[in-house]
């Protein structure tokens, strides 16, 4: 970031402070509280997006880029994929041969948890070394890699998920950070190559481009940048010094948790180096979403809060961003049911009409908006600018799975650790989206019995509310249908052929591409 854009971000953002009191001394000003209840939800969901945009903002604030550094040659390097049950052949087809085509010389491994024979044969015929354990699905991915790792003896290691895809020159571009011998690991940016398979998989690839732009080049910033578990590169000491890949649903997010503990640090590398697959089906996506809630709530609730007085100041704030960003879900959820309660009953949180409630909050939704489009200058890729509409269909198609994760973490539900499918095959979805057609429906008739009665008239905002719910709950039942009824044929028989692939044009080293 140069200076001009680093101050531009801070006048924006002090902009977007201002309006965050402006709204807040508003909204707690005596004599304010209608419902004690409503307004304590209300409160939740004010207090919950501002917290997030301000952290969001200070990270924007802090973007920075690292400054490239070639690597020394004759580093004794790692490169390793592991294979679970049920996926796809054509997967392996394609990303292992990319892998032993990394330039940097290396070792490649593939470690097997399926204990397929035609995996041992591609192996044996692309010259990668194959390891196959006696006990499959132990620790799950962790314990794979665990396995792996004491049967390899490379300084370094770059773990990679089976269907993301590297290009010749990932460890050209990676190695070189570890000439700080205080580096335990470098995260590489994550993109995908199917964004164009479902509307499910373009939402999916969205609700990314901010995180591995901006977000975490400002945490990169500030000493904190956070490993996602592919495509990371390790130290082998730093991996030796917490006693290898941490066992959880979320192994990444615990290995990184612990590696700061022993003051390692991290790199974070904003290139497009390797692409992957997005889920293209709903049904997966929505599993993906529930797995991924828990196993970070889990970690939030029992790991967190003991290992806080280990972690920088700003470290500890990156890991809070991210244990308590599943609550997102509780706060659509919420938003979704204070419409339905004023236009059923005309009970609300606040005595204030609608012009004034909008008069406070609208500074803040434009400060919002002029920072949100400022930063896309800092994302991956030029495609990836947008109003990214297809990412919050399906950041509220995933809000009962956010709330589901919650529930079962405080209940200390043990979650199995299960891969997710990728590819272009479409399930049913519409048993799992019922929740969301009751959603579409109630806030709909909402609207129609709130007209029907003739609601006082500061009810005019809350019925835009309702039928804003109501089209994104809508939207999420028409892409079930959509997917269930078969009008995917195309994508479906393509993804029969080769799951894996979109195309050569999206290929990291040929194509690059992002958009559709």
């Amino acid at each position: 970031m140069s200076p001009w854009q680093r101050l531009a971000a801070w006048l924006l953002i002090s902009l977007g402070l201002e309006a965050v009191a402006y709204f807040l001394s508003w909204w707690y000003a005596p004599g304010r509280i209608a419902s004690l209840p409503l307004f304590f939800l209300f409160t939740f969901v004010a207090w919950f997006s501002a917290i997030r945009m301000i952290a969001n903002w200070f990270a924007l604030a802090h973007v920075a880029r690292p400054r490239h550094r070639p690597p020394v040659p004759g580093l004794a390097v790692d490169v390793i994929t592991t294979a679970a049950p049920g996926e796809p052949m054509e997967i392996f087809r394609t990303t292992l041969p990319a892998m032993v085509q990394i330039r940097y010389p290396h070792a490649t491994y593939l470690l097997d948890d399926s204990h397929r024979d035609e995996l041992r044969t591609l192996s044996e015929e692309l010259g990668i070394r194959y390891i196959r354990r006696d006990t499959p699905g132990k620790g799950g991915k962790a314990g794979n890699v665990n396995h792996g790792l004491a049967l390899a003896s490379g300084e370094f290691v770059a773990i990679f998920d089976p269907d993301h895809v590297p290009s010749p020159e990932f460890l050209d571009r990676i190695l070189g950070y570890f000439d700080d011998p205080r580096v335990g690991f470098v995260q590489a940016a994550q993109a995908y190559r199917n964004q164009c398979d479902s509307l499910v998989a373009r939402g999916a690839a969205e609700q990314t481009y901010e995180l591995y732009g901006p977000t975490l080049m400002g945490l990169h910033g500030l000493g904190a940048p956070l490993l996602f578990g592919c495509h990371t590169t390790f130290r082998r000491a730093a991996l030796d010094s917490i006693g290898g890949y941490a066992i959880h649903n979320a192994e990444d997010l615990r290995t990184c948790m612990r590696l700061y503990a022993r003051k390692w640090k991290g790199e974070y590398v904003p290139e497009i180096l390797a692409r992957g697959l997005a889920p293209a089906d709903l049904v997966v996506f929505l599993r993906q979403q529930y797995r991924w809630a828990h196993s970070v709530f889990d970690l939030f609730f029992r790991d967190y809060w003991r290992l806080l007085r280990r972690w920088t100041f700003y470290q500890g704030a990156a890991f809070f961003a991210v244990g308590t960003y599943y609550f997102v879900g509780t706060a659509i959820l919420i938003s979704l049911v204070l419409p339905l309660i004023f236009l059923g009953t005309g009970w609300g949180a606040v005595t204030s009409t609608a012009q004034s409630f909008l008069a406070h909050l609208a500074p803040l939704i434009l400060v919002n908006f002029a920072i949100r489009r400022f930063a896309q200058r800092f994302l991956l890729s030029r495609e990836e600018r947008g109003w990214h509409l297809a990412g919050t269909v399906m950041l509220f198609a995933s809000c009962f799975a956010h709330a589901a994760g919650l529930i079962a973490a405080l209940r200390n539900v043990r979650v199995p650790y299960i891969v997710t499918a990728k590819g272009g095959s479409f399930s049913s979805g519409l048993t799992h989206v019922r929740l969301h057609a009751l959603g579409a429906g109630v806030s709909s008739a909402a609207v129609l019995y709130s007209l029907w009665v003739g609601q006082p008239a500061e009810g005019w905002f809350l019925q835009i509310c309702a039928v804003w719910n109501a089209c994104m709950m809508g939207a999420i039942v028409w892409i079930a249908a959509d997917q269930a009824g078969g009008q995917n044929r195309d994508t479906r028989l393509a993804g029969q052929q080769n799951p894996s692939v979109r195309g050569l044009a999206d290929h990291p080293v040929v194509g690059n591409r992002s958009g559709c």
